[in-house]
């Protein structure tokens, strides 16, 4: 075996020694990528000088072809490998200047893979000798290549020192002047072997040849040798670093504030036990992934978000792992190394969630206890209502077979949450029903809420159902709630529910069918756990048929109906009626009524009482508070049965009390504007009193403006 090739065995175990090392830095370290691409070069120049001592010592074309076209092969990966190892080590800015060299070598490698005398001749005539530098002789071609092919072997030389270059000026600026130094120097050897030395002697201006693999040899020691040094400094900085980092992770794993760091792009490296406590994320589970994973985007979290300004204090929302939002306020620093470049972040956090939820809280406090004032308020004007229209009295009165069906169908249906409807006459005492089914229900705790449909104006009938926003219309000057919100967990009573215009139907429907609805001016779902019950007295089937009352609704309301009798179809009930009624009027007039005259007795049991139970109430307490002595005595019940009104030719010659009076002035004005109460043209407004006034004295005197709403106008 000749020297050449002992030394060119002895510089591929070299470079595998090298690249085995940077190799092994590489695989423990994956972000320091030139020490991987500098472990290739190295394999590719142990590669060139096996293929080179085969190369000198071949005996014939075809073993000196072979041999010089894998070694071709192996240049042009070290030249790669080496290409892009000056980018990852410097950090050059001009990659495309690396993907030109890349191209070339690419095109170098398709023609030495199909020429028939590889890249680097067109021809080769036969086998030569040449004698190195120490007398030694080894095989050499005798051929021809062409300038074209020349160019190609070349110009990546020349482009590469010329991206080496770029990138020595680069670290020389930004301080890194030992570096530049020690990558200057290999590549100095590399210029003069590669670019100077074999171009000369490929025009015949030298004629003693130089052996490939020493060369890069020289350029793989040198760089190795800078690279090891930077290994033994980091192994040194990297013990001083622990030691660091076990102090300041021993301070900030103990700290009660959130800490979390990232590198230069943004990406987590650290986050302490506090931030787990709070988020729920270990730090394995953020390690490495993006700040924007867990932030917003444009975090001031993000390394230069602050853009060189002092630390910045920002309150962010953050969404813990379980899915819990938590406030917290963030002070980042920006990090930077030796060099002045931005290298990461640190950001600290302190949790202010439950201080901001108890200062929310506090306000929330307030601004219930201000709706709760207010729905005292509402609620109040409702229970004064209530009491004003209250009969008096807590169960329905009487004995007879109709009644007690009633109160079986009350008792089947009550302790279900099923919609009743409850038909009957004027008076009959529909409410009553209502209550009973209420109070008998697993709802009784809760609350009774009534709502007279007759006795709203249609455009104000939608609010005060489903309640309003503050400004929702005019006049709304602030939040109310309405009927349905009041009656969330007991029992809403639709009265003259017939009376419901058609587009609130579609509301009322869907309530029924999924509890949900939104107040006037709201886009908020709001949900409501409501039993309904319904009352009409007109028949609600007729009303579909005539196309004023939804078919479905009609359906959904109708799932148990429950009807009530007329009085006049119970008439053995008249005399229990009557006692009670006299007994509470006489307690509450402070009179002493102790007896019920047989004729009067017998007169109310045979009048047909077209108001029913209410009308024989008002009946009762009129003559009560006339009575004298201890008998109640009635001698006429036509008088209250048809009562002359305002402006009629008997009107002068009738005594009639103050409370007849007041009813006939009322029927009257109802008849004029045609049943309705409220608004512009409405009685209240002819009357000149609050509309809820006279609602109360209506209730209280036994009129339902419903009657009237279609009685014509009397002619003047």
């Amino acid at each position: 075996m000749s020297h050449l090739s002992i030394a060119l065995y002895l510089v591929a175990g070299a470079c595998l020694t090298m690249a085995a090392l940077t190799g092994n830095v590489w695989l423990r370290r994956r972000d320091m990528a030139s020490y991987g691409l500098f472990a290739l070069a190295c394999i590719a120049v142990a590669c060139n000088a096996l293929w080179d001592s085969q190369l000198y010592s071949a005996g014939s074309v075809s073993a000196y072809v072979q041999a010089l076209r894998w070694a071709v092969f192996s240049i042009i990966f070290f030249l790669i490998s080496l290409t892009w190892f000056v980018v990852a080590h410097t950090g050059t800015a001009r990659r495309w200047l690396a993907w030109t060299v890349t191209g070339i070598l690419a095109l170098d490698v398709v023609i030495n893979l199909v020429s028939p005398f590889t890249l680097v001749y067109t021809g080769i005539d036969g086998l030569g000798t040449a004698t190195l530098l120490w007398g030694e002789s080894i095989t050499v071609a005798v051929g021809s290549t062409s300038l074209l092919r020349w160019s190609l072997v070349q110009a990546p030389g020349v482009l590469l020192t010329i991206l080496v270059v770029d990138s020595l000026q680069r670290q020389w600026r930004q301080g890194s002047r030992e570096h530049a130094i020690s990558l200057g120097g290999s590549f100095l050897v590399f210029l003069l072997l590669y670019v100077v030395y074999e171009p000369l002697v490929d025009v015949g201006l030298l004629r003693t040849p130089y052996v490939t693999s020493f060369s890069f040899m020289i350029v793989i020691a040198w760089v190795g040798l800078g690279l090891s040094s930077e290994v033994v400094r980091a192994s040194v900085l990297s013990r001083e670093v622990v030691a660091n980092e076990l102090r300041w992770r021993s301070l900030l794993e103990g700290v009660q504030l959130m800490v979390i760091g990232v590198d230069a792009d943004g990406r987590i490296e650290y986050s302490n036990p506090f931030f787990e406590s709070v988020t729920g994320y270990a730090e394995d589970d953020v390690r490495g992934r993006s700040i924007t994973s867990l932030f917003r985007e444009g975090t001031a979290l993000y390394p230069g978000a602050h853009a060189g300004e002092a630390p910045e204090h920002t309150e962010e929302v953050f969404t813990t792992k379980d899915g819990a939002e938590r406030r917290v306020l963030w002070s980042t620093v920006d990090l930077f190394d030796s060099s002045g470049t931005l290298c990461g972040a640190v950001g600290i956090g302190a949790d202010l969630t439950d201080r901001v939820e108890a200062e929310e809280a506090r306000d929330q406090a307030l601004a219930e206890l201000k709706l709760l004032k207010d729905r005292l308020a509402e609620e109040n004007l409702y229970l004064r209502a209530e009491v004003l229209s209250s009969h008096g009295f807590e169960e329905m009165i009487g004995e007879s077979d109709a009644l007690r069906y009633v109160l079986h169908r009350v008792e089947q249906v009550a302790g279900t949450d099923a919609t009743v409807l409850i038909e009957g006459e004027t008076g009959v005492g529909k409410e009553l029903v209502a209550r009973a089914v209420h109070l008998k229900s697993g709802r009784a705790g809760a609350a009774f809420i009534k709502v007279n449909c007759a006795a709203l104006p249609a455009n104000l009938i939608e609010s005060e159902l489903f309640g309003h926003e503050r400004g929702a219309f005019t006049g709304a000057n602030q939040m109310r709630r309405g009927r349905f919100e009041l009656a969330d967990g007991g029992t809403l009573l639709l009265d003259e529910v017939a009376e419901l215009p058609i587009e609130l139907q579609v509301r009322l429907l869907r309530v029924l069918q999924d509890g949900t609805f939104e107040r006037v001016g709201s886009s908020r779902t709001r949900t409501v756990d409501v039993r309904i019950i319904s009352a009409t007295n007109r028949g609600l089937k007729g009303e579909v048929d005539a196309g004023r009352f939804r078919e479905d609704l009609f359906y959904r309301l109708n799932v148990y109906p429950i009807s009530v009798p007329p009085l006049r179809e119970r008439t053995e009930d008249i005399p229990l009626l009557v006692a009670h009624f006299v007994r509470h009027y006489a307690e509450r007039s402070g009179k002493e009524v102790s007896e019920i005259s047989p004729s009067t007795l017998r007169r109310l049991s045979e009048y047909p009482w077209p108001g029913n139970v209410r009308e024989l109430q008002n009946v009762l307490e009129r003559a009560v508070i006339t009575s004298v002595g201890s008998v109640l005595e009635i001698d006429s019940l036509a008088a209250p049965a048809a009562v002359p009104e305002a402006g009629s030719a008997s009107h002068s010659s009738v005594l009639r009390s103050l409370v007849e009076v007041e009813r006939s002035h009322i029927l009257a004005v109802l008849r004029s504007t045609r049943g309705r109460v409220a608004g512009a043209g409405g009685a209240a407004g002819v009357l000149g009193i609050h509309p809820n006034t006279l609602r109360s004295r209506m209730s209280k005197l036994g009129i339902d403006p419903a009657e009237y709403k279609k009685t014509p106008s009397p002619r003047p």
